[in-house]
């Protein structure tokens, strides 16, 4: 069932021209920074069930809010179920508006779906007419041909085998980041800084910028988040180390105070220092 949005009054409504930024505006406003209750719902709603498919889920969320993909149409109108939408017949109408003008402008307003999530895509082969159909023409052998065919072919091979080997991985392994382990609690002295958390990207890929890791961070009353850089961290789904954006924790007064952080609960404890 969708969450209640509160009051859809003109005065609330963020007025944005993309479809985007209403969306991130609509997850913001119903609570869903960090995509993962709303990836979680989604996901229930699709009859889904394991982690990669909730990491899917955040996944395609992230593409959607930040406006690098639009979602399918049936993803479409669930979104506008979960964040209940409907509920204000002007914020619905400006809703499908801005939608249906953001699917004109994909790909040139082919239709094509641009989803991340590979379990829902369909393969249509392209049929040409009948009059389009080239007639076969004989052709004097041409060994040049052959030859550029070849090596048409040899350079396939060799930048398969270069994505296999995955060269990313040998930066990474010569920059050999720190490792982080997360710890559900922390005890900080007032001033002190220290990482207690890492956001990752792709397993085993360069993670995101420190601006988009921002946006999924909470606001604390006892302190401050910042960028930690690149390190390290363990990753059940990617069954090992995976390179990971740091997020740096400085205490700013005493408290006690039960963080959302990355998807994790995190509880962290401020003391004043030592006299």
């Amino acid at each position: 069932m969708g969450r209640k949005m509160g009051d859809g009054s003109r005065e609330n409504r963020p007025e944005l021209d993309r479809w985007h930024l209403l969306f991130d505006a609509l997850c913001n406003r119903s609570g869903d920074y960090d995509n993962a209750r709303l990836g979680s719902d989604y996901c229930s709603r699709l009859g889904r069930r394991g982690e990669a498919h909730f990491e899917t889920a955040v996944r395609n969320l992230r593409n959607w809010r930040s406006g690098r993909h639009i979602p399918r149409r049936r993803n479409f109108m669930i979104l506008t179920e979960l964040l209940d939408v409907a509920r204000d017949p002007e914020l619905l109408a400006r809703w499908n508006a801005l939608y249906a003008r953001a699917r004109e402008m994909e790909e040139g307003g082919s239709g094509d779906d641009q989803d991340g999530d590979p379990a829902d895509a369909v393969f249509v082969p392209a049929v040409l007419p009948a009059a389009a159909v080239p007639t076969p023409v004989l052709r004097r052998f041409d060994g040049r041909s052959v030859l550029a065919g070849l090596a048409l072919f040899c350079c396939g091979v060799v930048a398969a085998e270069l994505y296999r080997a995955a060269p990313w991985h040998w930066f990474y392994a010569v920059q050999k980041p720190p490792l982080i382990v997360w710890r559900p609690h922390v005890s900080l002295m007032v001033g002190e800084s220290l990482v207690i958390h890492g956001e990752r990207g792709d397993c085993g890929k360069p993670p995101p910028d420190w601006e988009y890791v921002l946006t999924r961070l909470p606001i604390s009353r006892i302190g401050t988040f910042s960028d930690g850089g690149i390190v390290r961290r363990n990753s059940n789904f990617c069954r090992g180390e995976t390179p990971a954006r740091a997020v740096t924790f400085t205490a700013g007064k005493p408290g006690v105070e039960e963080l959302l952080v990355l998807g994790d609960v995190m509880r962290v404890t401020v003391a004043e220092p030592a006299s």
